[in-house]
């Protein structure tokens, strides 16, 4: 975090610079819209899906997400960072929610919170790492409409990767840790991982 800190400005003066062409609004607009996308299929896949190892990465994922809001809450409050748009500098702090308001809740970024948690579960159980760089795209758009510092989307990424590892590893081992009963022609078999 600190060391993407340094990129802040650099970053910050490039998305001024061409934030306005077609190109960066349509990444801005698919971006911003990921972290929504991505809770709505954890959630149908938690609910709707018939295969349990799915629907169980689904239900990860959805905990994930929220868990992620929640840290990712208290920290905005805690922290208080002024976003780039405020024009108050990316050292700009009001800490312990000294001057609440929109503009001074950028660290984390909510939207990479809430992409990096919903898709990191998905990632890990199907081996998809590209999933990691469709969460990027959100990253990117954040920074992209001056909405947060680079650090700010770094920070949401680690927070929202670290969420959904820990519910990921969780639906993993509540799996092995229950009795399997197996039906088959064969007889009735009742196993026991540990």
């Amino acid at each position: 975090i600190v060391g993407s800190s340094l990129l802040d400005h650099p970053a910050d003066s490039f998305a001024q610079n061409h934030g306005n062409s077609r190109w960066a609004k349509t990444g801005e607009s698919l971006g911003n819209a990921l972290p929504y996308l991505a809770l709505g299929g954890a959630g149908l896949s938690a609910l709707v899906s018939q295969d349990p190892t799915f629907s169980s990465t689904g239900y990860a994922a959805s905990e994930a997400a929220a868990a992620a809001l929640a840290i990712g809450e208290v920290v905005k409050y805690a922290v208080g960072r002024a976003r780039p748009q405020a024009d108050l500098g990316s050292h700009s702090f009001h800490l312990l929610g000294g001057s609440a308001s929109a503009q001074t809740d950028g660290f984390p970024s909510g939207h990479t919170l809430t992409t990096w948690a919903a898709l990191n579960p998905f990632a890990e159980q199907y081996n998809a790492p590209w999933l990691y760089g469709v969460a990027a795209v959100t990253n990117l758009a954040r920074v992209g409409g001056r909405n947060h510092w680079l650090s700010d989307t770094v920070a949401g990424s680690l927070l929202g990767y670290g969420a959904g590892q820990v519910f990921w590893h969780s639906a993993q081992n509540s799996r092995r840790t229950l009795p399997q009963v197996d039906v088959s022609p064969a007889g009735v078999n009742l196993s026991w991982g540990f």
